[in-house]
């Protein structure tokens, strides 16, 4: 980006048809180096081409209604991006025309995003599947004010249990992910489409009213804050 995205240009919001989907594509496309450079052949074109075609579809896994937002009001780029989805989510979709394509799609599709699906919707939390921020606007605590500004938000709409997956190596996320509550619940494995060997996951879980760090109390305070998240019942 030419210019420094700054945290007081941002707003947090539910995604919007209008939205750019080229850049929603480039979000998911980055938040996991191991399922989607895979499932579209380390092409960032081709992620663009197939979720840009999908995102707007009744069903899709990936469709905007599950989507929450950082947009930049300076350079009105999306610049974070959440997924989350629960069991009352729309699954209808129809992936066999892309499983039969080609092997990518085959094996991403019926390993990782079939399996998201039937996980989801067994299980009473609402899911996190992607939390990231655009790879050049990191370390600059998009991440956490999104996290945070979601998590109130959905606390609000009457979701008490929230879960996540988190690469275990992956020490800046797991650490962000402790400072809100979440709590470890076990190593599992996850889909790696580069090898038959799956890659180590953590599984984690936060519960409503579970700790908050006190800088994002005494953020809350702040009126400019509460005003911005007046419209938080139209998040997702």
């Amino acid at each position: 980006m030419d210019k420094e995205v700054r945290i007081e240009d941002l707003v947090f919001r539910k995604a919007k048809k209008t939205d750019n989907m080229d850049e929603i594509a480039t979000l998911i496309y980055q938040t996991d180096p191991y399922i989607y450079p895979y499932w579209f052949q380390n092409d960032l074109n081709k992620a663009k081409e197939f979720l840009g075609k999908n995102i707007k579809e009744p069903g899709f896994v990936f469709n905007y209604k599950n989507l929450f937002v950082a947009y930049d009001t300076t350079s009105k780029k999306i610049v974070g991006l959440i997924v989350s989805l629960d069991k009352n989510t729309d699954f209808e979709f129809d992936y066999e025309k892309y499983v039969r394509s080609n092997k990518n799609h085959k094996v991403t599709i019926n390993k990782y995003v079939k399996e998201c699906i039937k996980d989801v919707v067994e299980n009473d939390d609402l899911y996190i599947m992607n939390c990231t921020v655009l790879e050049e606007c990191r370390g600059k605590k998009i991440g956490t004010r999104l996290l945070r500004t979601f998590i109130k938000g959905m606390e609000r709409e009457g979701y008490e249990s929230f879960r996540l997956d988190c690469l275990l190596h992956n020490l800046r996320a797991k650490n962000l992910y402790h400072s809100f509550g979440f709590k470890e619940m076990e190593e599992v494995t996850g889909f790696n489409g580069y090898s038959e060997k799956d890659v180590e996951v953590v599984v984690f879980k936060r519960h409503k009213g579970d700790y908050l760090p006190e800088e994002f109390q005494k953020y809350e305070q702040n009126e400019g804050v509460r005003s911005a998240l007046a419209d938080i019942p139209d998040l997702i």
